[in-house]
């Protein structure tokens, strides 16, 4: 079995949808699941929809609403599924548009939009996408068994981030979704959208698409079934060894590891979010990021541990600042460092990268913290300086820490580039340092060139 995932950008149009319905077809044999998000854009207007309920704009709203059902009327447009699809597809278009309308209505009388109804309003983009995926496949003569995906994503009642259930969630797919499976229909399915216990809608939060395609294919191998991948098609061609806007030299990653990937999307590559992956990482199932504009490509396969040792890529996050902690009364002193993290804790601040020595801690944090309380707080037991406009670059790969010339290499490529801090040791998939924001795109390319680019010469 598979489960095939089309994000937002991938049935953005009628004539994506319709390619995506080309790509599954040809996997028939594969005996796909189909996992869709909202077409690109439609989450946003579904957002301003609700804000604007809340806000009492009237005009606002409405505006929302003619935009969501332009567009999706437009891709049954380009669709071209012939009468009797078409009055069905554009019917449901009017009944979602209908009930949304409703709930608006509903939030601008009361002046208030619960965490309920904002879930309620959210799901409708991805039970259209799944309308419209169906329907361009029932077109092909594809069998398709369209599932609500309240049917099978158990969840707790925690809306906007809700938390499966995932022993309900296996027991779901076990009742509703393999007897399709078994009776040759393709599964196909919206992401993101679950139902509480008490059946209210709820949402899954960011990256909730991907976290439904991975814990359905979870499910599905919890049930006894053999899921060969889950593939995850998207925009990119994989995972690259860095940001091609910055290294146009940048190239696919074949195979990474799944703390390789965290470690990359931690440290700012975003094709996927490693925690939504997790489901399916842990029983063994490979995640492939494909690019749907470019299927031929081979894309990158993310297992519990890729073959390989040393540097699989490079990731830069700009938008940090570096605290600097120091207290000469503190050298040998007991819990100096929990005082010093405590600090950031009072504040809910998350610590990135992390130095110290035997009477200071330095650390960085993202720039729109509130630097001015840290301070206060800090100064009141140590002595704090402050840099602000860095970038932290990282270089990420297999066994770094016991991989020889790792780090000789990283330093003599990088030159005479100023590093503001150095991070390595703490973990064998990543050295990770700091740098000015101005330097930061040019020491991506001087390691570029000297860990992956020779050794392709």
């Amino acid at each position: 079995m598979l489960v095939m995932k089309f994000g937002g950008t991938s049935v953005g149009s009628g004539e994506r949808v319709a390619g995506v319905a080309e790509l599954v077809e040809a996997r028939l044999a594969e005996e796909p699941f189909v996992v869709v998000s909202a077409m690109g854009g439609v989450t946003d207007a579904l957002l301003d929809l609700s804000r604007a309920a809340r806000e009492g704009d009237r005009e606002a709203a409405s505006a929302a609403l003619r935009t969501l059902g332009e567009k999706h009327h437009a891709a049954v447009e380009a669709l071209d599924l012939g009468p009797a699809a078409e009055a069905a597809a554009r019917g449901e278009i009017e009944r979602e548009v209908a009930r949304l309308d409703g709930l608006a209505t509903g939030v601008a009388l009361l002046g208030e939009l619960s965490a309920r109804t904002a879930d309620a309003v959210c799901a409708a983009g991805e039970l259209l996408s799944a309308a419209l995926v169906s329907a361009a496949l029932a077109k092909r003569g594809v069998a398709v068994a369209r599932v609500d995906p309240r049917e099978w994503m158990a969840t707790d009642a925690s809306h906007g981030a809700a938390t499966p259930d995932e022993a309900a969630l296996a027991a779901n797919v076990a009742r509703r979704l393999l007897p399709e499976r078994a009776a040759g229909r393709v599964v196909v399915t919206g992401g993101f959208v679950g139902a509480a216990p008490d059946g209210a809608t709820t949402t899954l939060g960011r990256g909730g698409s991907d976290y439904s395609a991975a814990l359905l294919g979870a499910a599905l191998e919890e049930c006894g079934a053999r899921v060969a991948s889950i593939e995850i098609w998207t925009d990119v061609d994989g995972i690259l060894t860095a940001d091609p806007r910055v290294v146009p030299a940048a190239r696919i990653v074949p195979e990474v590891g799944y703390a390789e990937a965290a470690e990359l999307a931690f440290f700012g590559a975003k094709v996927l979010h490693p925690a939504t992956i997790r489901p399916a990482v842990s029983r063994g199932v490979p995640v492939r990021v494909r690019n749907t504009l470019r299927p031929d490509a081979p894309g990158t396969t993310v297992r519990s541990e890729a073959p390989g040792t040393g540097v699989r890529a490079l990731a830069m996050r700009p938008g940090v600042a570096a605290l600097f902690v120091g207290s000469p009364r503190m050298l040998l002193a007991h819990g100096y460092a929990a005082r010093v993290f405590s600090v950031f804790e009072r504040h809910a601040v998350p610590v990135d990268v992390i130095a110290t020595s035997e009477v200071s801690i330095s650390v960085t944090v993202d720039e729109r913290a509130p630097l001015e309380a840290l301070v206060r707080d800090l100064s009141a037991f140590a002595e704090v300086s402050v840099l602000t406009d860095l970038a932290v670059v990282s270089v990420v790969g297999r066994r770094l820490r016991s991989t020889p010339r790792v780090a000789a290499n990283v330093f003599a490529a990088l030159g005479e580039v100023n590093v503001v801090l150095i991070s390595q040791g703490a973990s064998e998939t990543n050295l990770t340092f700091v740098v000015g924001a101005e330097d930061a795109p040019e020491a991506l390319r001087r390691l570029h060139r000297a860990l992956f680019e020779k050794e392709a010469a």
